[in-house]
Order: C-alpha cells, then structure tokens, then sequence
C-alpha cells in the first residue's frame, strides 16, 4: 500500500502539469490573433482631410479660435500635419484680435510649432489703445509655447501709423520683445506727438 501511495504522491502532480500545460498550450494556439503590418507608401498620406472648418470656445463658452482650410493630410511615420490655404482667427474676450492666412502650414505635433508658407498675412486688429497692425512675410515660424514668431525672410509691416521693412524679425509676446535684425527700413509715428 506504501508503493501506490508514494506513485501517487509524485504521478498526481506531474500528470496535472502535464495536462493544464496542454490546455494553456491549446487555448494559447486557440486565441491567438494574427496580425499583419502593411506598410504604408510614405509618399501617399496615412490620412487626409479635405475642406477643414472649425471652432474652439474658452471656458467660459467664449468664441476663441477658428480655422479653415481648403486641406490637411499626415504622412505615414511623420509628426508633421500638412495644411493648404490656412485661414485662421483669434479671439480675445469675444473680440477677433488676429486673422492669420497662408498658402500651406505645417503643424509639427510634437512640439506643437508652426511654419506658415508662402503669402503669409498676419493682421492684427485695433483693441483699446493697441492700434490695428500687419505683418506680411514668405515664411514665419511659430512656438506656441513660448508665443514666440522668427523669420529670415523679408517682412513688410504696418503698426497703427508706422510702418516699414526688414529682412527677418523676432516676436517674443511673454517678454514684449520685437527684434528686426537687418535693413530695417521705417517710418515710426508717436501717437503722443501726431
């Protein structure tokens, strides 16, 4: 009676092992889901989105944004959202304050930059004693984050009744920074002394 009793003690375990390692085995082989990656042609758009009109309201159910453009897409692989014919307004308390229009736009989604491209108007409405402005460049580059603006490129711009060129200009809105580095070329009015 031992000799069973000490089989069974060791044939138990290892038939019950052997059987749910055959289940796991089975259910393993049953419920596996197999998946086949195509890739994509990086030179066709994973997603594409034509006629884009849109709006965005602040917290306080305030109009703060909108934008239209004639397309976007995103190509495989890439972090950059392509946009056609951007047509943009912001808004302060309600009130427009910017209209922004380019040609194309890229959006880099991962550091939330912006590069507005060919014909570039950036019109800037009056507000209180802020006097209406417009800034005209090829190429501006934007960092939402820091609320910064930096281009190379020729800008021409007016502010209130002062207006003029350079080649390239820096904003930095959080210092009240305004920078135009090269052949500045202006007419500065003071609206103190008309």
């Amino acid at each position: 009676m031992s000799v069973i009793h000490a089989r069974s003690n060791w044939l138990f375990p290892l038939v019950l092992a052997i059987g749910l390692g055959g289940i796991s085995f089975w259910l393993d082989r049953i419920t596996e889901v197999k998946t086949v990656e195509i890739p994509l042609n990086p030179k066709e758009p994973k997603y594409q989105i034509d006629v884009i009109s849109g709006e965005r309201f602040n917290q306080d159910g305030q109009l703060s944004e909108t934008i239209k453009a004639q397309a976007a897409r995103q190509y495989p692989q890439q972090s950059i959202i392509f946009i056609d014919k951007l047509d943009m307004h912001l808004y302060k308390n309600g009130q427009d304050l910017y209209h922004i229009t380019a040609n194309k736009a890229q959006y880099f989604t991962d550091s939330r930059k912006i590069d507005l491209i060919d014909d570039v108007s950036w019109h800037k409405n009056a507000v209180g004693q802020e006097p209406e402005g417009q800034l005209n460049t090829s190429i501006l580059h934007i960092d939402t984050q820091t609320q910064s603006a930096v281009t190379d490129a020729p800008v021409k711009y007016q502010y209130g009744l002062s207006q003029g060129t350079s080649v390239g200009f820096e904003y930095d809105k959080q210092r009240g920074f305004l920078n135009l580095p090269a052949r500045v070329k202006a007419i500065i009015y003071d609206p103190q002394k008309p």
